[in-house]
């Protein structure tokens, strides 16, 4: 049997301390019979793009999943993405062709669930409240089973709307109910059935870097008071849960731990891309500003109107959520005057131009787009920090440089890679349509808080971790904490495991199996055919479950 651990946002930078010191033993256990790598995140390292890599063995460009949000084709809207829109089969879909039978619980970006699946329970970001979706759990008779035993299926996650005075303590105590909650179930879903492959998802590692940094890190920019030991809290637990899921696998089981990008601190200082551009000369605002009208309007809406009540609103709206969301990204700008513009998402520095034929009002002509990229590229390399005088911008790439399949389209043109002053992360915020003075500065106080909409104190990095172990993993010497590991890339996880289930990759795979002597050169599926979730149309959020989405992933500071 395979068991597939993940810890969202786990990598040895956090946890080498905590096994170290004996804080967790049963991570350190898999460490003496197995083999460690650090494993390179998507571009950008978050959570849909990044699980979707590992579950398909192959990059964003290829699986078509490239973020939470993409751009509608020749509109400056944007529409959010479930599972109906990726364009290659799962592992889970190719382990289940092969006749293997496979259990899959809580992991994100997997909604609606597979029905290749014996059984699948999808994540975190599945529209549960007042949208009643349906469809988040295979068999549909299991959801309703889970919840008269157990109170919850455990992947609801911690509520992050309103952060106010006692909230960083409710939710600790929360994130560790949640993770011993969550390995009850799937340790008793492993004992009443028989299973060739399991895989378990934990958001909770991310949660606590993203809310909790501040507090553990005292010598971070945005140090305060607080519960500061609430991040080995969480991992203490997570290793508990690892020791529980080990146990009830048996010695036979190989095991699989593996992350789908790292965590680090956040700095104290955001960039605001559009502001720059328009200082530039490669944009230019509207007078009336607005976008500042449509970012008031939806913080508002978010601040006022409580979640379920902001689903059933939205619900009588069809559209109304990816609407209001395009409108704040993208009112305010003047097109006719615009050359380039950005997202302004908070996890990925990057830059789209405005094409004649490309965009609905474009300005640039497709024979400058080369001039333009150049021009853009040596401007970005001269963006100076007012507070150190280093540069902001350490590497610019190119689309094409990154993104190498029938999807790349949906990338920026250009994607910045940042430097880190000090170790943290620059921050990213909204030039609310001009009505940002400046292109970089200091955050406030209340913009640091955490709460939705607003910056969180940890961040994303590019690198997170695997850990395999087991009878048929035929790995070298034991790399103990201190020891160097080996690299890899998501991709690369995900054929890993599917080589580890016994089946072998497929051509529209990027990944390679890093494990010898497993299923690397196994047989591919006779029917991938069948395996495939490919079903011509993309299946689009109904408008609850969309605002539901958009709830989420803005609590989580995933959108501006």
């Amino acid at each position: 049997m395979l068991l597939v651990v993940a810890w969202d946002g786990a990598c040895f930078e956090v946890i080498d301390d905590f096994v170290a010191a004996g804080d967790m033993p049963a991570l350190a256990a898999l460490l003496a019979r197995g083999r460690a790598w650090r494993v390179r995140s998507t571009v950008p390292p978050v959570t849909f793009p990044a699980w979707t890599t590992f579950m398909t063995g192959a990059g964003p460009a290829r699986h078509g999943i490239t973020d939470f949000a993409v751009r509608a084709e020749g509109a400056y809207r944007v529409r959010f993405v479930n599972s109906t829109y990726r364009r290659l089969p799962t592992i889970w879909s190719l382990l289940a062709a092969a006749g293997k039978r496979v259990g899959v619980y809580a992991m994100p970006a997997t909604y609606p669930a597979e029905k290749t699946c014996a059984l699948q329970v999808c994540g975190f970001d599945t529209p549960l409240g007042a949208s009643g979706a349906e469809g988040f759990c295979h068999p549909p008779a299991l959801a309703a089973r889970l919840r008269t035993i157990y109170g919850s299926l455990a992947i609801e996650g911690v509520p992050q709307g309103r952060i106010d005075e006692g909230w960083h303590e409710r939710a600790a105590a929360r994130l560790l109910a949640t993770i011993d909650l969550r390995t009850t179930i799937v340790c008793d879903l492993l004992a009443e059935q028989c299973f060739d492959v399991f895989a378990v998802h934990y958001m909770e590692s991310d949660t606590v870097a993203h809310h909790f940094w501040q507090f553990h890190d005292q010598g971070a920019p945005r140090a305060r008071r607080g519960p500061r030991g609430t991040i080995g809290d969480v991992y203490r637990a997570l290793d508990g849960a690892l020791g529980r899921l080990v146990a009830s696998v048996g010695d036979d089981a190989d095991v699989m731990l593996v992350s789908d990008h790292g965590s680090g601190g956040s700095s104290d200082r955001a960039i605001f891309w559009n502001r720059w551009l328009a200082e530039r000369g490669w944009l230019r605002f509207e007078s009336d500003r607005g976008g500042a009208g449509a970012r008031a309007l939806r913080r508002a809406a978010l601040r006022l109107i409580p979640p379920p009540l902001q689903a059933r609103l939205f619900g009588r709206l069809p559209g109304a959520a990816s609407r209001l969301e395009s409108r704040a990204r993208f009112a305010g700008i003047e097109w006719a005057h615009t050359r380039a513009f950005s997202d302004e998402l908070p996890y990925y520095p990057s830059l789209w131009l405005n094409v004649r034929g490309r965009e609905p009002a474009g300005v640039l002509e497709p024979g400058d787009v080369g001039a333009a990229l150049r021009d853009l590229e040596a401007e970005a390399k001269e963006l100076l920090d007012p507070f150190d005088g280093g540069p902001v911008v350490s590497a610019v790439r190119r689309r094409d440089e990154l993104f190498d399949g029938p999807f790349a389209a949906l990338a920026p043109d250009l994607i910045f890679e940042l430097r880190e002053p000090g170790g943290y992360s620059y921050c990213a915020g909204s030039s609310a349509g001009g009505a940002e003075a400046s292109a970089l500065r200091r955050l406030s106080e209340r913009e640091m808080r955490g709460a939705k909409g607003a910056s969180t104190s940890g961040s994303h990095r590019d690198f997170g971790l695997m850990v395999i172990g087991g009878p048929t993993a035929e790995v070298s010497a034991a790399v103990g904490a201190a020891q160097p590991r080996g690299g890899c890339s998501l991709a690369d996880a995900g054929v890993t495991a599917l080589a580890l289930g016994g089946v072998g990759a497929t051509p529209a795979m990027d990944g390679r199996s890093v494990v010898a002597g497993a299923a690397g050169g196994a047989p591919l599926v006779a029917d991938v055919a069948s395996a495939s979730t490919d079903t011509g149309v993309p299946c689009a959020y109904g408008a609850r479950e969309e605002a539901e989405l958009e709830e989420r992933l803005r609590a989580l500071g995933y959108l501006p």
